[in-house]
């Protein structure tokens, strides 16, 4: 028997969670979606404030309400905040948990989406007897801005999320970390489409590995043209001439960024013109897309681009 399918969007507050859970649902054709802040209020009304002071607080300002002696209270602002929504979000995690269990009884697909889906609080692992998917999606700081400001000025709410905005961007920070430290996709929700096709290939893992050809100058370039044609960039690799194993590093957050980060600083920069120089600017990268036709549309855009790029087929020595 299949398992069912699990997809956890996670996020913080205002980045898109809610719009790109509705819509991964409907194509994955999913008709339980649910909201940890759903869950949240289901839980304050079982639960007492005077029990759970953070469950009934926001995740932005939770750590206004921790319950510890004062000097184990992290000094730093930031780390407060964390402390704060770390405690907020366990305290919904059994009821994740619960939600899950329910649906894999039930031989149900889920998308469970919202801040409290934290990296390393929970884990696709905690879940052997489902099919889970996890995912953070992020913003850059104006563009999160914008919406709430765009919120307040049409719907009148949003007013309070800028109010916290600093907070809720320490958590957005922190959530980025945590999906990289434990392996977890980030993606960058910039144009709905486009981060919604991001999360089917996450979920459907259509994946390849390409060699390429191309100056270090060409990178950007390549990551664009993968991620216009809603496929990510997942790594790069280099084979040394000497060395048996393949150098290579992964990348964690949209790679058009990563890579503008790395060719801005310079001793990044010079490590990967090394890289290339030794490779004859020779490269591997696992591609994943959400469906066959996206990645061949990618691969013939790049050829068509100058990029001399080939797929690698399964049981190759580069596999």
């Amino acid at each position: 028997m299949a398992k069912p399918t699990i997809v956890l969007i996670g996020g913080a507050s205002g980045v898109g969670t809610s719009t790109i859970a509705r819509e991964v649902a409907r194509r994955l054709d999913i008709t339980h979606l649910i909201e940890t802040d759903h869950l949240r209020e289901v839980l304050r009304g079982a639960i007492d404030e005077e029990y759970a002071p953070t469950l009934h607080m926001s995740s932005y300002n939770a750590y206004r309400a921790l319950r510890i002696p004062s000097h184990m209270i992290p000094e730093e602002f930031e780390d407060r905040v964390i402390a704060g929504f770390l405690d907020h979000a366990s305290m919904v995690k059994p009821a994740i948990d619960m939600v899950i269990k329910r649906a894999v009884e039930d031989a149900s697909d889920l998308v469970i989406e919202g801040v409290h889906i934290v990296p390393g609080l929970i884990s696709p692992d905690d879940y052997p007897y489902a099919d889970v998917h996890m995912v953070i999606l992020y913003a850059d700081e104006d563009e999160h801005r914008e919406r709430f400001v765009k919120r307040a000025m049409e719907k009148g709410r949003g007013g309070r999320h800028l109010e916290y905005f600093r907070q809720i961007r320490v958590i957005h920070d922190f959530l980025i970390e945590a999906a990289e430290e434990h392996g977890i996709p980030v993606i960058k929700n910039d144009e709905i489409e486009r981060t919604v096709q991001e999360v089917m290939a996450v979920v459907r893992k259509v994946t390849r590995l390409i060699r390429s050809v191309h100056p270090i100058e060409d990178s950007i370039k390549e990551a664009r043209i993968l991620r216009e044609h809603n496929c990510r960039m997942m790594d790069v690799g280099f084979p040394i001439p000497g060395k048996r194993d393949v150098l290579k590093v992964t990348f964690h957050r949209d790679p058009v960024d990563e890579w503008r980060e790395i060719l801005d600083r310079e001793e990044s920069r010079d490590y990967f013109e090394h890289l290339h120089s030794a490779s004859n600017d020779v490269h591997y990268h696992r591609v994943t897309a959400p469906d066959e036709k996206a990645l061949k549309r990618a691969l013939e855009a790049l050829k068509e681009a100058g990029i001399e790029v080939e797929e690698i087929e399964p049981g190759s020595d580069r596999d």
